[in-house]
């Protein structure tokens, strides 16, 4: 019983250390995605292209 609890905590541990690294991972590249994208502008860029006014 002590065994498949030791290693049912193990699966779970290493379950949620994956799930931190993805998210964390995942919020630094769209981090990184909306400083590329709206570098220098103080006009979003796709309600620009939404509403057809051109600069």
């Amino acid at each position: 019983m002590d065994e498949t609890r030791k290693k049912f905590r193990i699966c779970l541990i290493c379950v949620v250390a994956a799930a931190v690294l993805i998210g964390m991972i995942y919020y630094f590249a769209e981090c990184n995605a909306a400083e590329r994208e709206t570098e220098g502008t103080l006009v979003d860029r796709r309600w620009e292209a939404e509403s057809g006014i051109e600069q």
